[in-house]
């Protein structure tokens, strides 16, 4: 894939939109765990996954989480987290949207390729919560780190990932006739 100052500008374009999304607006929706907060900020990088490369999606997610590190309050476990999951996230949806449906328009695809990328993303999260962030919180409790990961992690997963694919899905709806215009790499 050859890159071009176009492609660099949306790249930064997004990936300052999803630091931005990663400070605020942000609320907690599980009354059981109030410190796992919704935000909006894997939307930038799930547009750079569908319309140029998941690889891409991956570098956003990478910066924002890079920027959130200088005013965390979580040690670095919290922004480990969210990469992980958030890259999870990237990956199913640029690769699902990419090699399934090959004769359906994207806006299509997306239908049922969010709602598989939030199955997939929602275990991930579990196993990742489970053995690597789990553990880094709770130390070694086993039956603490389960009881998060099944009344914490897995719902907070769903809820968040849902809100995402709902945002995303209407953005992408809107926005795609100027992607297809203007990007030379649209899929």
């Amino acid at each position: 894939m050859k890159l071009n100052t176009k492609i660099i500008v949306y790249i930064g374009l997004l990936a300052a939109i999803a630091t931005v999304l990663m400070f605020f607006p942000h609320f907690p929706v599980l009354s059981a765990v109030p410190f796992l907060k919704v935000d909006f900020a894997d939307v930038p990088a799930l547009l750079a996954s569908v319309t140029i490369s998941p690889i891409f999606g991956i570098v956003i997610e990478f910066i924002k989480n890079l920027f959130h590190l200088t005013v965390s309050d979580t040690a670095f476990v919290g922004e480990l987290s969210n990469f992980i999951v958030g890259t999870i996230y990237c990956l199913a949806v640029g690769l699902l949207s990419k090699y399934t449906f090959r004769n359906k328009l994207m806006k299509y695809k997306l239908l049922f390729v969010l709602p598989i990328s939030i199955i997939i993303q929602t275990a991930c999260a579990a196993v990742s919560n489970y053995f690597i962030i789990g553990p880094m919180y709770f130390g070694s409790d086993n039956a603490q780190i389960l009881d998060f990961v099944l009344a914490g992690a897995i719902p907070f997963n769903l809820i968040k990932g849902s809100a995402q694919a709902v945002v995303f899905y209407l953005l992408y709806r809107g926005i795609s006739p100027y992607i297809k215009k203007n990007m030379y790499l649209y899929k």
